[in-house]
């Protein structure tokens, strides 16, 4: 009678162990999911603060707030193993870098968001189901504001070309010099930055120009041929240039080279 007790004690026993240890792995498995879920909440969270800021007017963000943001991102996202979510990360850092140097062009930072738009709505595929939805919507956001702000800049450039041209059609005896240093500057700053050798070359022209137009001795013979030579690159450039700026730009070649050979007169 006491090996059949001592048996049925031992079973009571291993039968509370197993059904402790039952419920010791069930905590586990309610706390992993119950972390889980937290860090879902938490990403929604973040996506939600970043999409609000994204349907704000951007030009009210200080570049301060901006930064935060990024380096809120940066943060999430640099330590992850996955290539695509580092090479988001290397994205940021670079979009970062152009914000702090306040020499980008607005198409550089639309070329870097467009770029971070794509590889986020692509890398939603692969996302916890509970935040694809968002990513998806966050990666297409990024692409709206990066082509938007692309756009803005291009219709910017547009008119301070027919800037110019307004300027040229003008009585060019009568334009103060001030005004026509100020016009050089404006194009000189766009293009200056440029990669592209044959904008370098007309950028570089506009340069010896204004000294040129600075000088109190500065013949008129001196200022046509530079004129000359701005108003070929311009059309050269204009013939090869995307649509919306090769109207305008062959416009602007054809006057620079008119309003040279007249001044040679």
């Amino acid at each position: 009678m006491k090996l059949i007790s001592f048996m049925a004690t031992r079973a009571e026993d291993q039968s509370k162990r197993s059904a402790g240890n039952q419920e010791k792995t069930s905590t586990k498995a309610s706390q992993k999911n119950g972390a889980d879920a937290k860090g879902n909440d938490d990403w929604s969270q973040k996506l939600e603060t970043l999409q609000s800021a994204l349907n704000g007017d951007l030009s009210t963000l200080s570049s301060e707030d901006a930064n935060g943001l990024i380096d809120e991102w940066y943060n999430l996202l640099h330590k992850a193993k996955e290539p695509e979510i580092k090479e988001i990360a290397n994205q940021l850092k670079q979009l970062k870098q152009h914000l702090k140097s306040n020499k980008a062009t607005g198409h550089e930072i639309s070329e870097v968001l467009i770029e971070i738009g794509e590889q986020t709505a692509n890398f939603a595929s692969d996302a916890e189901k509970d935040i694809r939805t968002p990513v998806r919507k966050l990666g297409k956001q990024l692409t709206k504001v990066g082509n938007s702000l692309g756009k803005a800049e291009e219709h910017q450039e547009i008119e301070e070309i027919d800037a110019v041209i307004e300027t040229l059609e003008e009585d060019l005896e009568q334009l103060d010099t001030g005004v026509a240093v100020g016009s050089i500057d404006k194009w000189y700053k766009l293009l200056h930055n440029s990669d592209a050798e044959n904008l370098q070359e007309i950028a570089n022209g506009l340069k010896e120009l204004k000294q040129v137009l600075n000088r109190k001795t500065a013949k008129a013979s001196d200022i046509s041929h530079i004129l000359e030579k701005l108003g070929e690159q311009t059309t050269a450039v204009g013939q090869e240039a995307k649509r919306g700026f090769k109207g305008p730009l062959q416009r602007l070649g054809k006057l620079l080279s008119k309003t040279g050979k007249s001044l040679a007169e």
